[in-house]
């Protein structure tokens, strides 16, 4: 029978865990990076268990799935123009950026990642050869920045938790922010979330406690025998509230002998009112830049596009300008290497603006980018424009008219 090695991902990603952190040459040129006014950032992945909040979730939801149909590409220019490259590269980011996440998975985090705590890190693996053979989301605890060797290159040091932490250059790391902090390495903090979250949690608690409240008897016991002692009277108390409450009787109708008379006590809890709740909840929905109609998918064709252009186009600009940076070297960049990543909005257009647009761009688009906005299956010999003579080179139009004479 075959032994079965264990191999943590901890390994995987950074190689023999017993291994030095560092080169030999650098381990002594290692020092914390500073700003002007002497500042050293330590940074902490803060977790407020936000995400158990439904409205987070739900908002968080909203961006990360959208937002995850992006359509990354490897793309460069030449004389030409820009042309698709299918590499492997273009396969890594759109197909399977590692064993564990098809692309779906991979950018439905990271963008989870981005919105829950304003920054997502995404190691890059390389071979012998410097080929990035995979792209691996990191779950860390705290990181630091650092200044390592002679030409101060920096690098970032994780602590994973488990008495776990690498070093990690800078330039191996692909890093999305969100909120920028003061001092520009890391996204901004969660504290304006914490806020608005702990009011709605005081709201949430006092609707629970107020439809409590007025589901339970309240009210006084009083006798008509005489004086009886604080004892006699507290077992009074215990017997009714055994016999119409502790027992859970649900018929709402208490009985009394003739020496017992029972008060009621009207109890009128204050919750928020509407106006407030809703306050609230437009506030931790401007937090995320949506509103009610993107969260439902209810959504207009103009909310949409507002929607695209405020939140999702920012995520793919960012991403494709990390991407490009950290995957290309100067080199590559230099020939016109880029990623980007693109978003077929027609398909969210209603009908008549996908008719209105097809009426025109007949002569603009082929055959199945015309299919495709109709969300159809693209067929063969499609990647062919359809012209009239009014679309023609007027060479040839000429030409034509005049019928083929000189």
């Amino acid at each position: 029978m075959a032994r079965k090695n264990k191999r943590s991902l901890f390994s995987k990603f950074f190689g023999n865990e017993k291994e030095i952190e560092l080169p030999k040459n650098q381990q002594q040129t290692v020092t914390e990076l500073k700003f002007i006014n002497g500042y050293v950032p330590i940074f902490t992945k803060y977790d407020n268990n936000y995400y158990d909040d439904v409205d987070v979730r739900s908002c968080i939801d909203a961006i990360a799935r959208n937002g995850a149909k992006l359509s990354p590409k490897h793309i460069r220019k030449e004389a030409k123009g820009f042309v698709n490259v299918n590499d492997n590269i273009q396969k890594l980011i759109s197909k399977q950026p590692n064993e564990l996440m098809n692309g779906y998975k991979f950018y439905y985090y990271i963008i989870s990642q981005l919105f829950l705590y304003n920054n997502a890190y995404i190691y890059i693996l390389r071979d012998e050869n410097l080929r990035v053979t995979g792209l691996y989301p990191l779950n860390y605890q705290t990181l630091k920045f650092y200044e390592v060797g002679k030409d101060k290159d920096i690098y970032i040091k994780f602590n994973f938790g488990a008495g776990k932490s690498r070093y990690v250059a800078l330039k191996d790391v692909i890093h999305l922010e969100r909120f920028i902090g003061k001092e520009g390495l890391n996204g901004g903090n969660n504290a304006p979330l914490t806020k608005v979250l702990s009011i709605k949690h005081v709201i949430d608690e006092g609707i629970i406690n107020a439809i409590k409240t007025s589901q339970s008897i309240k009210g006084v016991l009083k006798s008509t025998k005489a004086m009886l002692n604080p004892k006699d009277v507290k077992a009074m108390r215990d017997q009714f509230v055994k016999d119409f409450i502790s027992e859970g009787d649900e018929s709402g109708i208490g009985g009394l002998d003739a020496t017992t008379d029972f008060k009621s006590i009207e109890l009128n809890p204050k919750t928020a009112d509407e106006a407030q709740i809703k306050s609230i909840d437009s506030k931790l929905l401007s937090y995320f830049g949506i509103n009610d109609n993107i969260v439902q998918s209810k959504y207009s064709e103009d909310e949409w596009n507002a929607f695209y252009e405020s939140v999702l186009e920012p995520i793919g600009l960012q991403m494709g300008l990390e991407f490009s940076n950290k995957l290309f070297t100067v080199t590559e960049i230099n020939h016109g290497n880029e990623i980007i990543f693109t978003s077929n909005r027609l398909q969210y257009a209603s009908n008549n603006t996908k008719i209105n647009l097809l009426r025109y761009a007949n002569n603009y688009l082929t055959v199945n980018e015309m299919r495709e906005v109709l969300n159809l299956e693209p067929v063969e010999d499609g990647d062919k424009i359809l012209q009239d003579l009014n679309h023609i080179n007027s060479d040839i139009a000429d030409n034509y008219q005049s019928g083929g004479g000189e």
